[in-house]
């Protein structure tokens, strides 16, 4: 369905949000780099959210998939990454479905645009990990109901180690697993249920089944990729004799 092993030529399947960072081929995969902030974002928001980055696949997804890829972070990363899933705009102008037609106005990548204006499962990868639908408020600027819960753990992404990352992604249903490639050990396994009530309620699109895949990091994130999968998943079927 698509595969890519982030070695050569990144714009070939990808484009980016956000003007300042910084991509590179090495170690057989792609380094995306994004810089710290050096102000405080409660004095100055607009050079905070400047250093802010989203890769995006050229090709959107449609129906259950399988994500995969393997990570490192480099030394100094910090703050925080997160992974969207099947992201279409809201279908209002200037804000289409397609979210290439508008990209020139996420030169910046600041947060807010994504909360209001994109339709789309976020996972952030904090120390607890989050699982979130987008949009966050409707037309008329309501606050809509967005976190599934309960929240993941997260041992950590220590520096220098090759991690796996696997995210499964059914219309009802989320799976988050990340790894050390070494050892096995899981660094986070915990599956969402996309179906609570309280989150799809006050949405006239129930479910989130078709998009683009992006990589969003936070202001000082650095991390190389490699061999990044989409694929689709085998529709289960109920047993009729179970």
């Amino acid at each position: 369905m698509f595969e890519d092993s982030m070695a050569e030529n990144w714009e070939q399947n990808w484009f980016l949000d956000g003007e300042n960072a910084t991509l590179e081929h090495r170690d057989g995969g792609l380094a995306f780099i994004t810089h710290a902030s050096k102000v405080d974002k409660r004095v100055d928001r607009a050079a905070f959210d400047a250093q802010h980055a989203v890769l995006w696949t050229r090709q959107e997804f449609e129906g259950e998939l399988r994500i995969s890829y393997t990570f490192t972070n480099l030394p100094d990363s910090s703050w925080q990454s997160l992974i969207y899933v099947q992201a279409q705009g809201i279908g209002t102008e200037p804000y289409v479905k397609d979210i290439y037609a508008w990209r020139d106005l996420r030169e910046v990548a600041v947060m807010s645009d994504y909360f209001k204006y994109m339709n789309l499962v976020g996972l952030s990868l904090r120390n607890e990990v989050r699982c979130k639908r987008y949009p966050w408020m409707d037309l008329e600027e309501n606050s809509l109901e967005t976190e599934f819960k309960p929240r993941g753990k997260n041992k950590g992404f220590p520096e220098g180690r090759e991690l796996s990352c696997v995210v499964e992604k059914r219309k009802e249903s989320i799976l988050l697993r990340i790894q050390d490639v070494e050892s096995g050990e899981k660094i986070v396994d915990h599956t969402w249920d996309l179906t609570d009530p309280g989150v799809l309620e006050d949405r006239d699109l129930k479910f989130v089944e078709k998009g683009r895949i992006g990589l969003r990091h936070m202001g000082g994130f650095k991390a190389l990729y490699r061999n990044f999968k989409v694929e689709k998943l085998e529709t289960r079927t109920e047993d009729p004799n179970s």
